[in-house]
Parts: structure tokens; sequence; C-alpha cells
């Protein structure tokens, strides 16, 4: 799968050149899963990372574009230093990384801002929790971040049925992007659509209506599953009650919610409004279902409890399902195989690590390890000491 830059709030980007750049549409290109993220690579050394915190509001977002310059000033200053990179590759990477943050509109950002350069290619991030600030050279990316952002963030799918035409919109939290790819949108142009029924059609043009409306919805939904396997969400589905019936008999995966009515001609700000409450209850039933889930596995001896535990068996691989709280951050010490609260630094032995949150670190972890991760409630796992992993043995 090909990833593009784009400007979206939503998406990553990835590009080979400018021409690719000019070649892009508007709408989500690039969408990656937490997995896909954890699973990030870099094209070869060296592997920059940029990372900034950023502000919604003024005044404190005037002094971002200041901040994001001498942040690159010193990605420019790291590069040269660096006697492993030839001063061509050094160039080349700081100028992708610089084009990357040029197009960033630091008016439309959230908590935190990411990009990331290595030979022939870039990425860039919109993060809706804070980052520290840093630029880093070295052979991977730093990417703990940005995992964890994308973890607690909520991407589904809503797609709008209609004739004139049916929409797609990726949705991430309260923001809408509509999907231009796939054949989206459809415009149902034939015969029961914009061209109206033949006069001369037998005695029975309702059930030929009924079966053109049936093929249209089943490109609809060919187009949506080629889609949803690209990045599998959650699907809500609006529309009038005779739309939603044909589409349901053409899906047949499962619809996380549907909404009736005519949404034709709404925007993003309408949408999740009206989305809003199918989102929660959608989401407050992902987190029952994953408690749920920690019961059995209690039942079954095979449940981690409390960070240091639950680093260190997520660190050897043993992570099937981590359960975290939706506020729990902690930093701690790494010393040795084991992890220390940050108050509890070992008095012997050598000198520990400091991680500024090992919460960020194990969702990392049983991500890479191609694990599911849920965050409920805070409380929900006050037994457990707010972070508990479920073992695959």
């Amino acid at each position: 799968m090909r990833f593009h830059l784009v400007r979206s709030r939503l998406a990553w980007g990835f590009h080979l050149g400018r021409a690719s750049r000019r070649a892009v549409a508007a709408g989500d290109g690039g969408r990656m899963t937490v997995k896909d993220l954890a699973t990030l690579t870099p094209s070869g050394y060296p592997a920059v990372s940029l990372l900034m915190p950023t502000h919604r509001t003024p005044p404190a977002n005037q002094q971002d574009p200041i901040r994001l310059r001498n942040l690159l000033t010193e990605t420019r200053r790291r590069l040269e230093a660096d006697e492993a990179v030839p001063h061509d590759v050094a160039t080349a990477v700081y100028d992708e990384i610089a084009e990357a943050a040029a197009h960033v509109d630091l008016r439309q950002v959230g908590e935190g801002l990411a990009l990331f350069a290595s030979p022939g290619q870039v990425h860039v991030r919109l993060l809706d929790t804070p980052v520290n600030e840093r630029v880093v050279v070295a052979e991977t990316y730093e990417i703990r971040d940005v995992v964890a952002d994308a973890a607690r963030r909520h991407r589904y799918w809503a797609l709008v049925l209609s004739e004139q035409p049916t929409r797609l919109w990726s949705g991430d939290g309260a923001n809408l992007v509509e999907v231009t790819t796939h054949g989206f949108p459809f415009t149902h142009e034939g015969p029961g659509g914009a061209l109206g029924l033949p006069r001369d059609y037998g005695q029975r043009p309702s059930a030929h209506r009924d079966e053109r409306h049936r093929q249209f919805f089943r490109d609809i939904a060919t187009a949506l599953t080629q889609v949803d396997a690209l990045d599998t969400r959650p699907v809500f589905v609006l529309g009038v009650d005779r739309y939603l019936a044909f589409f349901a008999e053409e899906w047949h995966a499962q619809i996380a919610g549907t909404v009736p009515g005519n949404y034709d001609r709404s925007g993003p700000h309408e949408l999740h409004k009206v989305l809003a409450s199918h989102l929660a209850a959608y989401h407050a039933f992902e987190q029952i279902a994953a408690l749920e889930h920690l019961d059995v596995a209690r039942g079954a001896h095979r449940v981690a409890a409390g960070l240091p535990e639950v680093w260190q068996l997520a660190r050897q691989g043993r992570g099937a399902h981590l359960l975290v709280e939706e506020s729990y951050h902690s930093p701690a010490w790494i010393h040795g195989d084991h992890l220390h609260p940050a108050e509890q630094q070992p008095s012997q032995g050598p000198a520990g690590t400091l991680v500024d949150d090992a919460v960020d670190d194990v969702v990392e972890l049983v991500a890479r390890q191609s694990g599911e991760v849920t965050f409920v409630g805070d409380g929900s796992l006050a037994t457990d000491g707010r972070i508990a992993l479920i073992l695959r043995y």
C-alpha cells in the first residue's frame, strides 16, 4: 500500500518525490492502523524524528511556528554534524522533513506534531496528546508517542447512503474527512436512478427499480469492503429506511450502528453531531466487552496486573490484549530487566534509565507484537493498578 504526504488532520503521509505530492487528492490518504504505526520502519540511516508540543488556541499557538523553525535548525545541525551521514544524504533528508513541515497548517493542530524522515521518505502525524519536544537522529523512528496517541483515538467509517450520491467519511473522533477513492462518492446514474425507468418496461417497473437499487448498493458494499480491508474500523451507516434495508442485504459484515434519516447535505460537523451518541454507545460496548474478556482470562490465570509486571511480560512478547485506563500515565525507572516507579530508583547496581511514560512504552510493545489495545474508563482497573494485560499463554 502506498502512502502520500497530505494535509489532512487524520493522515500519515508518505511520498517518494514531488510528483506524488501533486497527485494527492483531498481526503484521508495514507491511513495507518495502530499496528501499522508500531511496525513503521525507516528506509535507512539516518532516521530523523522531530516531535513538538502544539497548541490549539492563541496566545500559546503564536509561538508554535518559531519553535518549529528552531527544531528544524537543530535537525539540520544534527545531520551535518553526524560523520556517518554523507553530505548529500543529510541535505536530502533535511529537505524532505523541512518541506513536510512547510505543509503543516499550525492553525489546525491538536496537542502535538510528529515528523519523521529517512532517505526518500517522510511521515507526518498530528497528535491529540502532548509530547516532549525533541529531535532524534538514530537508526529507528521515535514512534512510541504516536502509537499511544493512535491507540487512544476512536477511528470509524461513516457511510451516508443516497442516490445523489452515497458518500464515505473517515472518522477520527470529532474529525471527519470524505473518502474519494475506490469509487466514492457513488451516484446512481442508471435506470431507476438519475435516468428514471423506461416507459415501456413491462408490468413491473417497481421490481426493475428495486433490482437496480440492489445493484447500486451491492457496488457500494463491495467498495467499502475494499476500503475496510486496508484499515478495519467500525462502520456506521446513515440513510433513509429504504436505503438502509437495501444496504443491509448486501453488506455481510457487522454494522456498528445505523442512523435513519436523510443526511445528503450534511457536512462533517453535522454528521459527527448526529453520530456522537452512537459512537459513545459503541465505545462503551467495546470497553464492557474488553473488561468481560479480562474477567474470563483472570479465571484462567492469564492476566498480569500493575505496571511493573505488565511491562516485563509485554517485553517477553506475551501480551495478547492490553487494557489501560484513559488518563493513566506514569514515569518509571528501567533497571536491567525490571521496571520501578519513578520515586523508587534502585540504589544498587548500574544506574537505571528514566522514561517519561512507561505506559506508552507498554502500548507500543503490545502493538508491535500484534496485540490488541483498549483504553477503558478511569477507575475500571482500580484493583489491577490501572493497567492489565491478557496473556497469550
